[in-house]
């Protein structure tokens, strides 16, 4: 450790942090803050040249370099034997409109892509929150709120600019001349990261007439929701992306006093394509039971990222995530009841998404929709035995729905939890472990939530 800290002050000293600094201590504070992280430095480079000096001077110490950008896969304690890799100062965003593409750095988070991309009509596959980073999303499959009309995130993902396990600087791409490359490019299209990504490029998508919207009742009204809900789902457009769910509003916060500190049920929806596609599901739930909240309307980049209510500090989270097949509507009632919302010990939102889209993605690990239907569950668990406690309840909520479940996880929704589940069969397991072991034979990456750690 004493070697590869002195090595790393030696060569790179301007962005090497170590305990009682003040960008030690905001590197290591994840917006997952499940685990304790403690590496024994941080490195925050500021550019693809550092981060490849960064990895030959860990390989060459035969330290562990777990990476780390806004750290909302952070499911692991990091350790004073490891090095955290902070990719949040590569922040670079530029937009080709004729190609449709945007080369984004590794550590921007979608605000900075979409705001980019907006002024020219054009928005890429962004997700739920505001704070997630580009490049982690988009590896991890990325279930945005157009999905159902333009599939996954990972499906648009043209190119990475990455570093291998030797600090070798490399491109993934379709057309690369090392098959190493291409196999990685497939890797990195919703599998698993095999190296440290420095710069992604993604497809962009023109949007129309942008459209959100966020629903709100008490929890009184639930039953009625979902039946109106789940009726408008058998006749609405590919244009329309929703999630209802049942979560546990903050005691203060923008929301109507009868609400502050409720268990409500929240309906989020959005469309790229104007307000007839979502007026289908809108007319459906608002005659079942009238909202106390609805601000459906045109859309722009601040409520596209704020209709989902995601938590705008960091928690102790610890969450599921299963791909589910139609039958997951009979069972909405069951699950949300399972996951106790609201009650002690039990979850502080469930939520079922609607991700039916057609469309096939091209080549790579995860880059098409596996099922119409995507089960979250997630809950606070800051110690042991608050995992425990959740894990049950978690359990509890996947067994309510058992019977539509396709023997999926979807690992990017198992928040604080240390291993991709059962995302990938064997096969797929033993084709992504061959690409990260060509490219880190000596296994200096400690990636989160891999599913060949």
């Amino acid at each position: 450790v004493d070697d590869v800290v002195a090595g790393l002050r030696a060569e790179l000293s301007a962005v090497v942090h170590e305990p009682g600094d003040d960008e030690y201590a905001r590197a290591t504070s994840p917006d997952n803050s499940s685990y304790p992280q403690r590496p024994c430095a941080v490195v925050r480079p500021a550019s693809a040249e550092q981060v490849a000096h960064v990895v030959q001077i860990a390989w060459q110490c035969g330290a562990p370099v777990v990476v780390q950008a806004t750290g909302h896969g952070a499911g692991r304690p990091v350790t004073d034997d490891q090095v955290l890799l902070d990719t949040s100062a590569l922040t670079d965003v530029s937009v080709n409109v004729s190609r449709r593409t945007a080369q984004v750095g590794a550590g921007a988070m979608w605000p900075a892509v979409q705001e980019a991309a907006h002024i020219h009509g054009l928005l890429g596959l962004s997700g739920t929150s505001p704070t997630v980073g580009v490049a982690g999303y988009t590896f991890g499959g990325g279930v945005g709120w157009f999905v159902r009309k333009h599939g996954l995130a990972s499906g648009t993902l043209r190119a990475v600019d990455y570093i291998d396990g030797a600090g070798q600087l490399r491109r993934a791409c379709d057309d690369a001349t090392d098959p190493l490359d291409r196999e990685a490019l497939l890797a990195f299209r919703g599998g698993a990261p095999v190296g440290i990504a420095t710069s992604i490029e993604i497809e962009l998508f023109r949007v129309p007439e942008l459209w959100t919207g966020s629903l709100l009742w008490p929890q009184s009204a639930q039953a009625a929701v979902i039946a109106g809900w789940v009726s408008a789902l058998e006749v609405v457009s590919e244009s329309v992306t929703s999630s209802l769910s049942l979560l546990q509003l903050p005691a203060k916060g923008p929301f109507p006093a009868e609400l502050l500190g409720a268990t409500v049920v929240h309906l989020s929806y959005a469309s790229p394509d104007g307000a007839a596609h979502l007026d289908v599901v809108r007319n459906a739930v608002r005659d079942a039971a009238i909202p106390v909240v609805d601000t459906t309307g045109p859309g722009d980049l601040q409520s596209l990222s704020a209709i989902h209510l995601d938590p705008p500090a960091a928690v102790p989270a610890r969450g599921t995530g299963r791909w589910l097949g139609g039958e997951a509507t009979d069972f909405v009632g069951s699950m949300f009841d399972a996951a106790r919302v609201g009650q002690p010990g039990g979850l502080s939102m469930v939520e079922l998404r609607h991700t039916d889209c057609a469309d096939y993605g091209p080549a790579g690990a995860l880059t098409t929709v596996p099922a119409p239907f995507l089960l979250h569950a997630v809950g606070a668990a800051p110690d042991d035995d608050a995992r425990r406690r959740i894990d049950t309840v978690l359990g509890d909520v996947e067994d309510a729905g058992r019977v539509a479940d396709i023997g999926r996880a979807a690992t990017s929704f198992r928040e604080g939890q240390p291993d991709a589940g059962d995302a990938w069969e064997s096969s797929e397991q033993a084709r992504l472990r061959a690409v990260r072991a060509a490219l880190d034979p000596e296994r200096v990456f400690k990636f989160q939530r891999h599913p060949v750690f």
